[in-house]
This record gives C-alpha cells, structure tokens and sequence, in this order.
C-alpha cells in the first residue's frame, strides 16, 4: 500500500473530525438565546426551555443550592444545577427553563432551571451460562 495515500486519508479524517467538532461548538452560539432577549421580553421567556452560551462569571454555593452566573456578552443570567458548578472563566452552554424572580440567598435573579436529563436504564446482566453475542 502507498503509504502517501494513507497519510493523506488519516489528515483528511483528521481535519474532517477537527471541522465537525468546530462545527458543532458554533452551534451552539448560533442556537443559543441571547440574555438581552430574555430580560427585554420576560413575558415570553418566562417558563420556556432555553439554551444560553456564554463564560461564566460568578459561582453562588449556598446550602440547598448551586448556582453560577452566565454572561453571553448582552448580560448575565444565574443557572441554578444540580451537577458540579463550573469553573469561573469556562465557556458553557446550560439549557433549561427560564424563572423570573428566582430568591437565592439575600439576592434575586433571573434563572435559568437547568435541565436534567432522566437517568439512563442500566443494562440487565445475561442469565447465568448464556453466551455473549
């Protein structure tokens, strides 16, 4: 086998895989709403599923709640988890339902409920003397 060949499929599979993961992380910027849209029409936001992208900015950890403040660069919207909260500086892409007027501690914020995704089945063992397939 000519090995020029092979070395220009692995590059060719190489910056396929680096366009399709530059493609999808634009994504989510593309498809994500600004906060500005949020906080000028609350009337429609309010109780809708949404996904912001943006850095965050602070991490509020108080007892029964974790939370950290996104800001997309039109504003700042607290997401309140249930996950590890993220570093301050990392880029991040929360989806959930939006809450006006959400009381965490002695502050009052615009939220974003995030979104749990449902835990997945674990798999069944085989029966005992079954053969994997």
């Amino acid at each position: 086998m000519d090995h020029s060949r092979f070395r220009r499929r692995r590059l060719l599979a190489a910056a396929l895989a680096a366009g399709v993961g530059l493609g999808l992380s634009a994504c989510y910027r593309l498809l994500a709403t600004k906060v500005s849209q949020i906080e000028s029409n609350l009337v429609k936001y309010d109780g809708k599923v949404v996904t912001v992208y943006g850095k965050v900015k602070e991490r509020i950890d108080v007892p029964g709640v974790r939370c950290f403040v996104v800001d997309d660069g039109s504003g700042s919207i607290g997401v309140v988890t249930r996950k590890a909260l993220p570093r301050v500086g990392e880029t991040v892409h929360p989806k959930g339902t939006v809450r006006s007027g959400f009381k965490i501690g002695k502050r009052t914020l615009l939220v974003l409920l995030e979104t749990v995704p449902p835990p997945q089945p674990t798999p069944k063992p085989p029966p005992k003397g079954a053969f994997p397939s």
